[in-house]
């Protein structure tokens, strides 16, 4: 009698996957690699709750006015909801339109990742500055990581914690306004930050308490950061999981029919694959630049660190997890609706040139600027090889794509909050 559950399902998963379309979803699994989200782990509390108060603490701000929170805020599902994200000295958040201000802050040129289902995510950062190899345990960052850190932070998401504190525009601060921003090397700035949070009584007792005996540092408060945004982020309830853990109901037509889409005409899977839907490669997809009118400038991707042709303005190609969630998209923001995102794909050129932007953000000082034809032409010459030319979608395909993007991969305790933007 314990073989008959096994076998039940074994065979109803069988005679639903009978459909054609069934078939050819269950063979892009196959070939794609697709998965359910992995689970982030067992949850130590006290840690969590010790890197929730980190998340929000601005002390570890160079001015102590911003945190981590302010970008990734919850409340607007873990970016900050604008194009370009807004440095320390910016203010307030994104629910309601023109909610986050620049006041004195910094704009940061590029748009604001989401934190979701990054517990096993090895590149971060649209340039892929913060890299992990979990096999050999080496790390790839902007500033030299000290080898005590190493045990400590776990994974890349522990080690990318570190960073945005050392950024004068985003955490640290302009030079000459506090110890932190005058600090003459990374280290010494990660020391008085992290004397900042022992001052605390109750940071200092819990952080001796989880980790008795060990050499306390601002990696310590890296780990309960990524503890928290690990556990409090995770997301793996979604059609699209339930879909692939047998449940061949879960997803709708209209869902199923945008994800052949995605797969087959789209050629999507090229770059989107595996657990998140992404291979966290970096690639030039022709991305309109926009910026500000005062400090506008070519972003070329990852060729800043890596000055090879292929990594000409290519960008880290993100997750799609809860993608509905996160506009707006691609590396600058330059795109507010995944329906925008779906129409350059299908005609790259003619995105490109014809972009115009509709500068409506309230949240800036200063007027953004679209991207220059000179830029166009450099960026078109240098698409990657990999993006698929001229799809030109139907219009049913189109609401199809979207529908699997929208419908299928929003955690559905999150699918109300879609469904009533629609």
């Amino acid at each position: 009698m314990k073989l008959w559950p096994s076998f039940f399902i074994f065979l109803s998963f069988s005679v639903m996957a009978s459909s054609e379309l069934d078939q050819r979803l269950l063979g892009y699994v196959k070939t794609f690699q697709l998965k359910p989200v992995s689970s982030p782990g067992e949850m130590n509390k006290n840690l969590f709750y010790l890197g929730r108060d980190l998340f929000f603490e601005k002390k570890l701000s160079g001015n102590k006015n911003i945190s981590c929170a302010d970008c990734h805020h919850p409340r607007t599902m873990t970016t900050d909801l604008i194009p370009l994200s807004l440095g320390e000295g910016a203010e307030g958040l994104e629910v309601t339109s023109g909610g986050r201000v620049q006041q004195k802050g910094k704009i940061l040129l590029r748009n604001s990742p989401a934190l979701f289902n990054l517990h096993n995510v090895n590149v971060f950062f649209w340039d892929g500055r913060v890299q992990w190899n979990p096999k050999t345990s080496e790390y790839i960052t902007p500033e030299k990581l000290p080898s005590e850190f190493i045990p400590v932070l776990k994974n890349a998401l522990g080690a990318q914690a570190l960073f945005p504190m050392l950024s004068h525009e985003e955490m640290r601060g302009e030079k000459g306004t506090n110890e932190i921003a005058d600090a003459p090397t990374a280290q010494k700035a990660w020391d008085l930050l992290f004397k900042r949070i022992m001052n605390v009584p109750k940071y200092k007792t819990l952080l001796l308490e989880l980790f008795p005996g060990e050499n306390l540092s601002i990696a310590h408060v890296a780990r309960a950061i990524s503890h928290f945004e690990e556990q409090a982020f995770y997301s793996g309830d979604s059609n699209f999981d339930r879909y692939l853990k047998g449940d061949l109901l879960a997803m709708s037509e209209t869902q199923k029919k945008g994800m052949d889409v995605f797969f087959e005409k789209g050629k999507c899977g090229s770059c989107h694959r595996g657990e998140h839907l992404s291979g966290f490669g970096f690639h030039n997809i022709g991305v309109p630049q926009i910026g500000p009118e005062d400090n506008f400038r070519d972003d070329l991707g990852k060729f800043g660190l890596d000055p090879r042709p292929e990594s000409m303005y290519a960008f880290r190609i993100p997750p799609l997890r809860n993608v509905a969630l996160t506009p707006p998209y691609m590396h600058d923001g330059a795109f507010k609706t995944l329906s925008e995102v779906i129409e350059h794909y299908d005609d790259i050129e003619s995105s490109l040139k014809n972009y115009v932007l509709i500068d409506d953000h309230k949240n800036y000082n200063v007027k953004l600027l679209g991207p220059e034809s000179q830029m166009n032409e450099k960026k078109l010459s240098t698409l990657s090889k990999k993006l698929e030319r001229n799809l030109f979608f139907t219009e049913e395909e189109e609401k199809a794509l979207e529908e699997f993007l929208v419908g299928a991969l929003t955690e559905r305790r999150f699918l109300p909050l879609v469904r009533k933007s629609e």
